[in-house]
């Protein structure tokens, strides 16, 4: 899979400004450092950022985010009360969680669940999560629902749309700008 295959197939919903962030592993086999610097400044040309880890000798991870999002995401009272009681330091701006989530991926033993903050699960269905160990949902699709089952599943309908839109039009020889104004094109006629 080649690197543009690779963000569109684990990435569609963030690129077209759905969803604040994906994080996604790769072998380190199929893994350009120099792709990913062109594509960094792609991206941050396009309002996305990107970035990445070896995490094992043989996997990187990626997390592709849109700052914008997430900056939003922080302004919650509950998100940010959340990160706080998990250890964030103030101030909580999106390059200080960005760097303290990255540091604890690579060091602890457990994933840290915040990362679902990122992914953009609802911060109910985040800690709800982590206190039921995982299990006891109500609805699991691309995350597990604890609380609002029905906009759980609008949304991740939203994100499962996109992502076939956006692999639609990537295999017709699209590129991911391209891509992007597609998809935007299209949710603004609907």
């Amino acid at each position: 899979m080649s690197f543009d295959q690779m963000m569109i197939h684990y990435s569609a919903p963030t690129l077209c400004g759905i969803k604040p962030g994906n994080l996604f592993f790769v072998k380190s086999s199929e893994f350009s450092e120099t792709q990913l610097l062109l594509w960094k400044e792609k991206f941050r040309v396009n309002g996305f950022s990107v970035t990445s880890e070896k995490s094992s000798e043989d996997t990187v991870f990626i997390l592709v985010y849109n700052p914008l999002l997430l900056r939003n995401l922080l302004g919650d009272v509950f998100v940010s009360s959340y990160l706080l009681g998990k250890g964030y330091k103030t101030p909580l701006n999106t390059c200080s969680v960005i760097k303290e989530l990255v540091k604890r991926i690579m060091t602890k033993n457990d994933f840290p669940h915040e990362v679902g903050i990122i992914l953009g699960y609802p911060i109910q269905d985040v800690i709800e999560f982590e206190s039921r160990q995982g299990r006891d949902c109500k609805y699991c699709g691309y995350w597990k629902s604890y609380s609002d089952v029905e906009n759980a599943k609008k949304c991740m309908c939203s994100y499962k749309k996109c992502s076939c839109m956006c692999k639609e039009w990537f295999d017709r020889g699209y590129t991911i700008p391209q891509i992007i104004y597609e998809y935007n094109k299209a949710v603004k006629a609907a």
